[in-house]
C-alpha cells in the first residue's frame, strides 16, 4: 500500500518576518487561501487516502497541528511531534518504522510541506511512475532541470539515462555561484527536489548499511512513548547525507511539472504575477518608477520610488528590506536577532 510522509518540522526562518516560531511557514497562506501544508496534503490526496498520510511536526506546534489534522480528516495519531529538530533522517526513519509495523510492504512517498507545483496532474503522474520504479527496489528521487544558477538548492548529477529513469553519479550540496553557473550549462545536473519514494524494507536496509547508529535506535522503538524517549539519541543529519549520497540504489526521475521550493522570499518571484516592470506588490502599495521590486504589506501603506531589485516585507511588528541577491542570508539575520535577544520579541 502507498503512504505519504509529510515533513513539517521546520520554522522557515528565510521567510522571516512573516514566518515565526509560533506561526511557521507551513501554516502561512502565501499563494492561496490555503496554507502550504494544506496545499501539500491536497496535492497528494488523489493518490493517498487520509488514513495513510503521516506528518512530522515540531512539538512546539502540537496543539495547532492536532487541530489542523482533525479538520483535515487525518488522525492526530498519524503525527510524530519532534521534541527537538534533528533534520530529516530522524523523522523519516521514525515514521517509516511506524508505518511498517502495520504494513511490511509499504511504499512511502516523502514530501516536504513547502513546495509549489504548478502542473498537479503531471506531478501525480510522476509520483505514480516513481512508485512503480520504487517497487523494483530503487530509492527514487525527483530531479528538476535547473532554470537559473541557484545557490540555495542542492544538485544531483546523473550518471546515465535509462528508459524510465536516470542513475545517479553524486549529490552536491548548495554550490557557490561559479559552480551553479557551470551546473546550469551541464545537462547532467538537476535540482534536488527533496521528494523521495521507496519501499520501506529497502530504506531500512540502506539505513542499516550507511547510518548504523540510527538503525540501532529504530530497532529499539516499541511504540509512541519509546519513540519520544529515543528521539534525542538520533543523529542530527539529513537523509541526503546519511543515505542518499552513499546508496547505490538511487534512481532519479526528471520532473518538469512547474516545481518550486518555497524556501525564501526570492522563490516567490518565480510563481507570483509581475507587472510590466517586473514588480510584485502584495497588499497596500503605491509605486513610482520601480523595477524588479517585491513588496509584501498587509497592514500599512508602503510607497516605493525608483527602486530596483529590492524586497520590502512589512508586518505588524517588524520590517525587512534587502537586496534581491541576498535573499538566502535572511537565515543569518534571524540568527543575529537571536543573539541580540530580539527574535522571541518579534
Amino acid at each position: 500500500m502507498k503512504y505519504a510522509v509529510i515533513l513539517s518540522g521546520g520554522v522557515g526562518s528565510r521567510f522571516w518576518p512573516l514566518s515565526r516560531q509560533k506561526e511557521p511557514k507551513q501554516f502561512l497562506r502565501i499563494l492561496s487561501r490555503k496554507s502550504l501544508i494544506e496545499e501539500t496534503i491536497d496535492r497528494i490526496r488523489p493518490l493517498i487516502k487520509s488514513s495513510n498520510i503521516h506528518i512530522a511536526a515540531s512539538s512546539m506546534h502540537t496543539e495547532k497541528m492536532k487541530g489542523f489534522l482533525k479538520k483535515s480528516g487525518i488522525s492526530p495519531g498519524n503525527a510524530v511531534f519532534e521534541p527537538e529538530s534533528k533534520n530529516t533522517l530522524a523523522p523519516i526513519a521514525c515514521l517509516s518504522e511506524k508505518i511498517v509495523r502495520t504494513d511490511p510492504e509499504a511504499v512511502i512517498i516523502v514530501l516536504p510541506c513547502d513546495h509549489y507545483v504548478k502542473e498537479k496532474k503531471k506531478f501525480l503522474e510522476l509520483i505514480k511512475k516513481g512508485v512503480r520504479i520504487a517497487q523494483q527496489g530503487y530509492i527514487v528521487t525527483l530531479g528538476v532541470p535547473p532554470t537559473r544558477p541557484e545557490t540555495g538548492y542542492g544538485y544531483i548529477k546523473i550518471k546515465s539515462r535509462h528508459r524510465d529513469f536516470c542513475t545517479v553519479a553524486r549529490f552536491t550540496e548548495k554550490p557557490d555561484l561559479r559552480k551553479a553557473r557551470a551546473f546550469l550549462k551541464d545537462k547532467r545536473y538537476y535540482w534536488n527536489a527533496g521528494i523521495f519514494i521507496f519501499r520501506a524494507d529497502v530504506m531500512f536496509g540502506e539505513i542499516s548499511r550507511y547510518a548504523k547508529s540510527a538503525y540501532r535506535i529504530m530497532t529499539e522503538i516499541h511504540g509512541r512513548s519509546s519513540r519520544l524517549k529515543l528521539w534525542r539519541k538520533f543523529p542530527s543529519i539529513s537523509i541526503d547525507y546519511a543515505v542518499m549520497e552513499q546508496s547505490t540504489k538511487i534512481a532519479l526521475l526528471p520532473a518538469e511539472c512547474g516545481w518550486t521550493d518555497l524556501g525564501s522570499w526570492q522563490s516567490l518571484v518565480e510563481v507570483m504575477e509581475k507587472d510590466k516592470s517586473g514588480n510584485i506588490f502584495n497588499g497596500r502599495c503605491v509605486d513610482m518608477a520601480s523595477s524588479n521590486t517585491f513588496v509584501w504589506s498587509k497592514e500599512r501603506l508602503v510607497s516605493t520610488l525608483g527602486l530596483d531589485n529590492i524586497f520590502i516585507i512589512d508586518t505588524k511588528d517588524a520590517l525587512l528590506v534587502f537586496k534581491a541577491e541576498r535573499s538566502q542570508e535572511i537565515k543569518q539575520m534571524v540568527e543575529l536577532l537571536k543573539q541580540k535577544k530580539l527574535y522571541r520579541q518579534i
